[in-house]
């Protein structure tokens, strides 16, 4: 087991940029779909722990600049720009990257590729992700896509026109669905197996690195900060069709966190 909540995530990392072409040390099959931006963000965030690991994703970045939303990745607060990659001996021991869109993981990279690095296609990944006949607001749309409301109903609107997507009304809202959902997943296939939000996912386990500085304290002052992190992160994991630990009263729920996110790698195969 991990001994920090750090050390989770470099693992669970590492097999998400294996997905899309970094020679990652254990190839690993991921059931859920890799969302470049949040990826980059968190890889940025550990980076310093393991230089290996950010020197690979930096040179991904450079290497396919055409995949990745600079704007999308200022909204969730990380540089649009891509820091140089510093070279020592481990780094340049790493080999070359390449592209890899093959792995169902991968589908918004082969999306991307067909409708460019946009709103419309963060749309169509989402909606092909749901089961068919899923109903989406553009708020949720917006939420899910990491793109402002504006942006994602403009964006509607032209898929609309193409016939892409179709909407209706429910409740006071109106919501989206791709029009014919079938034909369209077909074109991008193999689709992951689930439609866990990958943004969600890496905004709870950003609230959870900082959880690392409590290793060191008593039981109960580490339980009570880690089940605090999780109650508040409770609403990202319900847009975001996240299944976060739920302790038990008495259970350490540092513990039981740090399980779950060391089990990601696993979980997701």
């Amino acid at each position: 087991m991990a001994n920090s909540f750090s050390d989770g995530m470099i693992d669970f990392v590492w097999a998400c940029w294996g997905v899309v072409g970094v020679p990652a040390p254990v190839r690993r099959p991921i059931a859920t779909a890799v969302d470049l931006e949040p990826l980059i963000h968190i890889t940025n965030e550990i980076g310093s722990r393991d230089r290996r690991l950010a020197a690979h994703a930096q040179a991904w970045q450079q290497s396919f600049p055409e995949l990745v939303s600079r704007t999308r990745l200022k909204r969730l607060g990380g540089s649009p720009d891509v820091a140089p990659v510093l070279p020592d001996r481990s780094e340049r021991m790493a080999g070359p990257v390449h592209l890899d869109v093959l792995a169902a993981a991968a589908v918004q990279l082969r999306v991307r590729s067909a409708l460019g690095v946009s709103a419309r296609a963060e749309i169509i990944r989402q909606l092909g992700l749901d089961p068919a006949g899923t109903m989406r607001s553009a708020s949720d749309l917006a939420q899910l896509c990491g793109y402002s409301k504006r942006n994602v109903e403009k964006s509607l609107a032209g898929l609309e026109r193409a016939a892409w997507v179709v909407r209706m009304r429910g409740g006071a809202s109106l919501r989206w669905s791709l029009a014919n959902h079938a034909v369209i997943t077909d074109l991008f296939s193999p689709m992951p197996e689930n439609n866990l939000s990958f943004l969600a996912l890496c905004r709870i386990l950003e609230a959870l690195l900082p959880l690392d500085r409590y290793r060191s304290e008593a039981q109960h002052v580490r339980s009570a900060a880690a089940r605090r992190v999780l109650e508040e992160q409770g609403p990202a994991a319900e847009w975001g069709s996240v299944r976060l630990p739920a302790p038990s009263p008495g259970v350490d729920a540092w513990e039981e966190a740090l399980a779950w996110v060391d089990g990601l790698v696993e979980s997701a195969l």
